[in-house]
């Protein structure tokens, strides 16, 4: 047994002492531990009696801290915050759940097929899908983090560049062989191309692809229109038309031949995809290990 227990019986003591002595009241301090002043009063008092000494002057509706009770204060202070660093430490570290939220089209064409190749056993991935990365806020919990795409202004928040963002016409195999070969850019317009609404999506369009190439591209009416990149995706895939392809969405579906690409050219954007988490508490070395391992996956896929 310490000896420090012939002083103070009971560690609940020191929590006690340091808040009275922070807020320099024992009312205050019952309103932070959820206790009645009275039994604050109690706590110091039977404080004092072990120590022998008085540890406040008592003063009308004022505490001060005596010379000895300033001593034992610095040792509490500095004690318990060393102690509440060590415990979030060890909660952190033994957290095995990260948190990675992804748009719904990259969580589910290209995060979902990777979570199972993450080398280590220590940690489990959990999946997030959201709609929209302007309502997206992540916990500062050191396991939330997020894949992202540029056109939100993230304060508060670590940065990390993931990969840039490529995209290109795709089309199933069988619209290619019924209504192919494209020669070039300008036959696009002659084809039913699949688009977004753009009161869903804020991303680049048919208009804005072919305009970097020159083209002026009118919408006609009647064309096919959708308010989720999934359902693009799958229009494509039942032979529907042509759509834009982004690298993280539908890289995989061109490596596998399910999609393919009837033209060679792809534009890069400004629009880069990043890696986000909040600040205020770094991220616990499992969920690190996962970040820098989504970070080696974006620099090998951006092209």
């Amino acid at each position: 047994m310490r000896d420090m227990r012939r002083f103070i019986p009971s560690g609940n003591l020191l929590y006690v002492f340091d808040a009275a002595a922070r807020l320099q009241s024992f009312t205050k301090a019952s309103e932070e531990l959820n206790v009645t002043p009275a039994a604050i009063s109690h706590a110091i008092r039977q404080l004092e009696t072990g120590l022998g000494a008085s540890l406040f002057h008592r003063k009308h509706r004022q505490l001060q801290l005596t010379d000895d009770g300033e001593k034992l204060f610095r040792s509490v202070e500095s004690g318990l915050d060393q102690i509440e660093r060590t415990a979030i430490e060890i909660h952190s570290t033994a957290a095995s759940d990260i948190k990675v939220y992804a748009s719904i089209t990259v969580g589910t064409y290209w995060l979902l097929p990777r979570i199972s190749t993450y080398p280590s056993h220590d940690a489990r991935i959990e999946m997030q899908l959201y709609n929209s990365d302007k309502k997206l806020d992540l916990a500062a919990d050191g396991v939330s983090m997020a894949i992202t795409n540029g056109r939100v202004d993230w304060q508060g928040y670590e940065v990390l560049p993931f990969t840039a963002e490529t995209m290109f016409p795709v089309c199933s195999p069988g619209y290619l062989e019924k209504h192919g070969p494209l020669s070039s850019l300008a036959d696009l317009p002659a084809h039913n191309l699949l688009h977004l609404d753009s009161h869903y999506h804020e991303g680049a369009t048919w208009r804005d692809f072919l305009a970097h190439y020159g083209l002026n591209y009118t919408l006609p009416g009647g064309v096919s229109t959708f308010n989720n990149y999934i359902l693009v995706v799958h229009a494509v895939l039942s032979g529907a038309g042509i759509g834009l392809g982004w690298q993280h969405s539908v890289g995989d579906l061109v490596a596998s031949g399910a999609l393919v690409r009837p033209l060679k050219e792809a534009q890069t954007t400004t629009n880069d995809f990043f890696l986000v988490y909040r600040k205020g508490r770094p991220l616990t070395p499992r969920a690190a290990g996962v970040r820098d391992w989504l970070l080696g996956l974006g620099s090998l896929n951006a092209s």
